[in-house]
């Protein structure tokens, strides 16, 4: 059996009474928006001719009259009726909407209901319940009355409240998609893409950096290899250090390597790996790959050279930001092969120092 029409005249319409009439209610369809004075049958003829009220409800197929003579169903079926508080709507299933009827089993039991499908556009963005009701205006045509309806304050479309419906609603309002549009942060960029490529209508999640863990490196004085390809080398040898953070804490073993390549004397290529190991009875060992750049003026990059003077530089005075990412063997912390961080770095004397800021 079809769903049943919903909702019925009386829902359909909001009733109001026009400024200067103290007797005569006057209605307003909340599909379409015209007014009418209140007459149930012209109310239910009105629906039957009304596009929007049609659209709403693909799965039933109105009848022009309730007097006369509902078509045979061409499955053997019997037309429906609706019975209102105020009228009646008759249908019939439409078989092209909603295909032949299920019929019971043999063994009588019951067919199962064909699950309806909502067509989603995948590349719109999902709109927050708060965004829907802040949309939307509610008001009462007069005091008496018991339903809330809403009116879009982008294009004045009423209807029913219904918070479902107002969301499909919005997803189709040209006046808020235009708004919409603008919430996106790729088209508020200098340059965008055209109006017609799909790439202006996605909304992609925001990534998260949360502070994940510290790391501090003690070194060896640098060693200068000399003058290579692409700058002049530098090898800084780690003699060990330790780390704190989220997911644990331990030490970082000697033997990792820092090589750094000075392409200019204001900018400074950061290649390291390091091995830190985990206090855990049974200890993990996870492999730390650190690349970035460390960047300065040339007189603050020439004093964080000396390890004394380097103590005497604020952090903000130089930019030395990695991304590093995390490989290991053990199981328990296998979730960290597939993570990546920024990091934020200082030199203090002989320990180079940074923070990591897992991305979600």
């Amino acid at each position: 059996m079809p769903r049943q029409v919903e909702p019925d005249v009386h829902d359909a319409f909001i009733e109001f009474r026009a400024e200067g009439e103290s007797i005569c209610l006057s209605v307003q369809c909340i599909y379409c928006q015209q007014i009418r004075a209140k007459n149930t049958t012209r109310q239910r003829s009105h629906l039957l001719k009304c596009a929007p009220y049609l659209q709403s409800h693909p799965n039933v197929s109105l009848q022009g009259s309730p007097d006369s003579d509902a078509p045979a169903d061409p499955y053997g079926g019997e037309s429906s009726t609706i019975e209102g508080p105020h009228t009646s709507l008759g249908f019939t299933p439409n078989p092209r909407i909603n295909g032949r009827p299920s019929l019971p089993a043999p063994d009588g039991t019951p067919a199962t209901k064909k699950q309806k499908t909502k067509h989603v556009n995948p590349n719109a963005p999902e709109i927050p319940l708060r965004d829907v009701h802040a949309a939307f205006e509610e008001f009462k045509a007069n005091d008496e009355d018991k339903t809330v309806s809403a009116r879009c304050i982008y294009c004045n479309n009423t209807r029913a409240k219904n918070t479902s419906r107002q969301r499909e609603h919005l997803m189709s309002c040209a006046g808020y998609q235009s708004v919409l549009k603008e919430k996106i942060p790729a088209n508020n960029l200098r340059h965008q893409f055209d109006e017609d490529d799909v790439a202006s209508s996605l909304a992609l999640p925001t990534p998260t950096i949360d502070l994940d863990f510290r790391l501090s490196i003690r070194v060896k004085p640098k060693l200068t290899v000399g003058q290579s390809n692409f700058g002049r080398l530098s090898w800084v040898s780690c003699i060990g250090g330790q780390w704190a953070g989220r997911f644990g804490k331990g030490i970082v073993l000697p033997g990792g390597q820092d090589t750094q390549t000075t392409v200019k004397d204001t900018a400074t290529s950061i290649s390291a790996r390091y091995i830190i190991q985990t206090n855990d009875e049974h200890p993990a060992l996870i492999v730390c790959n650190i690349k970035g750049w460390w960047v300065a003026e040339k007189e603050i990059m020439e004093r964080l050279q000396d390890p004394v003077a380097a103590d005497n530089v604020a952090a903000h005075r130089y930019k030395l930001r990695v991304s590093m990412e995390l490989e290991t063997g053990d199981e328990r912390y296998s979730e960290l092969n597939t993570g990546m961080w920024l990091g934020s770095g200082c030199r203090r004397g002989a320990e180079i120092v940074y923070d990591a800021y897992r991305i979600g």
